[in-house]
C-alpha cells in the first residue's frame, strides 16, 4: 500500500471515531457542543493520531480496519486533546490568537466564556474516549500517560513558559523546553500509548519516545522557517520573500542554515 494511501485510509478512521465523539444531544448547551465541534474540525493535520496509528502497526504489523477499531478511541483522545490546549492557548489571556487555520479562533468565533468551557469540556471528553480501549487495564494506563503528558511538568507547563516568555528574547534552551512540552509532550503521548497497546518492551517504547521528541522538534523548526519566509506548502521558495521573525524561534536563535 501506498503511504499516502495508507494515511488516507486511516485518516477516515480517526475522522468517523472523532464524529462519534463530538456527536451530541443538542436539547441542551447548543452552542457549547458547536464551539468544541468547530474547534476540532477546522482542517486539522490529525498528525498525532495518525502517528500512534502508525507506530501501533509498526509493532504489530499492518491491520485490517476492524482491528484497529481497539485503538481508534486512544488515537481520538489525543487529537481531542490537542484541540482542547489550542482552544485556551488561543484565548486573548494567554497568546491572543484571532485566527487558527485558515478560520477564526473559537473565542474570536463565539466568545471567551464560551471557548473556555469548550475547552474544558474537550479535556474531559479526551478522558472518557480512553474509557473506550476494550482492555480496561490498557485504558487506565493510557489515561495516565496522557494525564502525565498534559499536567505541569507536559503540555500544560510548557503554555506557563511560554507565556511568561511572551516578550522576550529567548534562550534557544528556554524554546526547546517550550516546544517540547507545548508540541512535544502529545507526540511523545501517541508514542508512548501505541507502544503501550502494542505491549512492547521498555527499550523499544525508549526509542520510540526518542523518536517522537526530535519528530516534535524538527516539526517546529520547520514551523519557523515557513513562517519566517512567509510562505508554506508545495510551492514554498526558500530563495525568495525572506522576512525575518519577530519572535524568538530556531531561524532567529541559530539561523536558516541550522535551523
Amino acid at each position: 500500500m501506498l503511504i499516502q494511501k495508507y494515511f488516507e485510509t486511516r485518516l477516515e478512521l480517526v475522522e468517523a471515531g472523532l464524529k462519534h465523539y463530538l456527536t451530541f444531544d443538542k436539547k441542551y448547551a447548543e452552542e457549547l457542543k458547536e464551539a468544541m465541534s468547530y474547534a476540532v474540525f477546522s482542517s486539522g493535520k490529525r498528525w498525532r493520531p495518525l502517528l500512534l496509528i502508525s507506530i501501533y502497526e509498526m509493532l504489530q504489523g499492518y491491520q485490517k480496519n476492524k482491528q484497529l477499531s481497539s485503538i481508534i478511541p486512544a488515537a481520538c483522545a489525543v487529537e481531542i486533546m490537542h484541540n482542547a490546549s489550542i482552544v485556551h492557548d488561543d484565548l486573548p489571556c494567554l497568546m491572543n490568537v484571532k485566527e487558527r487555520r485558515t478560520k477564526q479562533s473559537v473565542h474570536k468565533f463565539y466568545d471567551n466564556t464560551t471557548a473556555i468551557l469548550a475547552g474544558d469540556a474537550l479535556y474531559t471528553l479526551a478522558f472518557e474516549a480512553l474509557a473506550d480501549i476494550p482492555d480496561k487495564k490498557m485504558g487506565l494506563h493510557a489515561t495516565r500517560i496522557l494525564a502525565g503528558y498534559t499536567k505541569t511538568y507536559g503540555l500544560i507547563g510548557g503554555q506557563a513558559v511560554d507565556l511568561l516568555n511572551k516578550r522576550k528574547v529567548m534562550k534557544i534552551n528556554t524554546l526547546k523546553y517550550i516546544d517540547l512540552k507545548k508540541v512535544g509532550a502529545l507526540v511523545q503521548a501517541s508514542a508512548d500509548i501505541a507502544c503501550l497497546l502494542a505491549n512492547v518492551d521498555d527499550e523499544v517504547r525508549q526509542a520510540m519516545n526518542t523518536y517522537a521528541l526530535n519528530l516534535a522538534i524538527s516539526y517546529k523548526m520547520i514551523e519557523d522557517i515557513e513562517e519566517d519566509y512567509n510562505r508554506s506548502g508545495e510551492d514554498f521558495d526558500f530563495t525568495q520573500d525572506y522576512v525575518p521573525s519577530s519572535k524568538s524561534s530556531y531561524t532567529g536563535l541559530m539561523g536558516f542554515d541550522k535551523a
